[in-house]
């Protein structure tokens, strides 16, 4: 990459950056509500659970991290009731992931956080070149290593 500019950043540290306004937007949103309690990748896996995932094994896959930290990260949301366990029926060796109502607050409260941060960028740079960037992260996101 060579040598940057005084003042430039790499792309790293710029997405880096972007992601802590939304980390922080939310952990404020949150502790105002009273979900101290909610550990930062809670976050992402609530969001998760809410699109779709019900298993320890897609949460693996979604977030990109080990069994043993997606292990530790449910047994915290059980414990702090943002999620539930449940058997399959169709599989009793399989157990299903099942957000709490306290878990539907809290989802609500992230992503109501995450639509002002997006709105705040999106009056920074312009609302169609925020939306060329989601779709242009959109792609990158989708980019597997060859």
């Amino acid at each position: 990459m060579g040598s940057r500019d005084e003042g430039k950043f790499s792309a790293p540290w710029l997405l880096r950056r972007v992601n802590q306004h939304y980390r922080a937007a939310i952990a404020s949103a949150l502790q105002a509500a009273g979900f101290d309690d909610l550990p930062q990748p809670g976050y992402w896996a609530l969001m998760a659970l809410d699109g779709g995932v019900r298993e320890a094994g897609q949460l693996v896959s979604r977030m990109g991290i080990s069994k043993q930290a997606v292990s530790k990260l449910i047994d915290s949301l059980v414990g702090a009731h943002y999620v539930e366990r449940g058997a399959v029926p169709a599989d009793r060796r399989k157990v299903e992931l099942v957000v709490t109502g306290r878990g539907m607050k809290a989802i609500a409260i992230i992503e109501a956080a995450a639509q002002e941060t997006e709105d705040a960028f999106a009056e920074a740079i312009g609302p169609e070149a925020f939306t060329h960037l989601i779709a242009l992260l959109e792609r990158l996101a989708e980019t597997r290593e060859a």
